[in-house]
């Protein structure tokens, strides 16, 4: 999936769970801090481009870079806002980004190891290709429209 799919498949998924909790600004944050992290797993396609030695879909697209994702996502929200409740809603976040990202990825034909480096579990569902432009645009589209109810 490219990063307009990651984008509203995140947007959707981290809008419809901030639903319940209402429009406020911390469930707004949430939903676009996760939302803009989603982006970040496919920097090691950037990485590759420039020579260093990482596969595309190795340890950014895991579980234990959610985890890290979601510490530092924590970190930089408490430093902007200096509440306790803005770690919770940074590491859900960042967390959550990167899952969604994740999620995104098994939908399509490759596969990898979302449990690394504590499985060597596999997995895909070989619906369509990365890029296939119309599931992506149509994750993109459906983001937009959860959002709207969202808000």
């Amino acid at each position: 999936m490219h990063s307009l799919g990651h984008f509203g498949l995140t947007l959707a998924i981290s809008s419809l769970l901030m639903k319940p909790f209402g429009n406020s600004n911390p469930t707004t944050i949430f939903i676009i801090s996760a939302s803009i992290v989603s982006g970040l797993p496919d920097i090691d396609l950037s990485l590759q481009r420039k020579g260093y030695p990482i596969h595309h879909r190795g340890p950014t697209h895991s579980i234990l870079s959610a985890f890290l994702c979601g510490i530092v996502i924590a970190i930089i929200l408490y430093y902007l806002y200096n509440l306790d409740i803005y770690l919770v809603i940074g590491f859900s976040a960042g967390f959550v980004g990167i899952m969604t990202h994740l999620l995104g990825d098994m939908l399509t034909y490759l596969e990898f190891e979302p449990l690394w480096p504590f499985s060597d579990f596999k997995k895909n569902f070989d619906l369509f290709s990365s890029d296939n432009q119309i599931a992506n645009n149509a994750f993109f589209i459906i983001g937009l429209i959860c959002f709207v109810y969202y808000l």
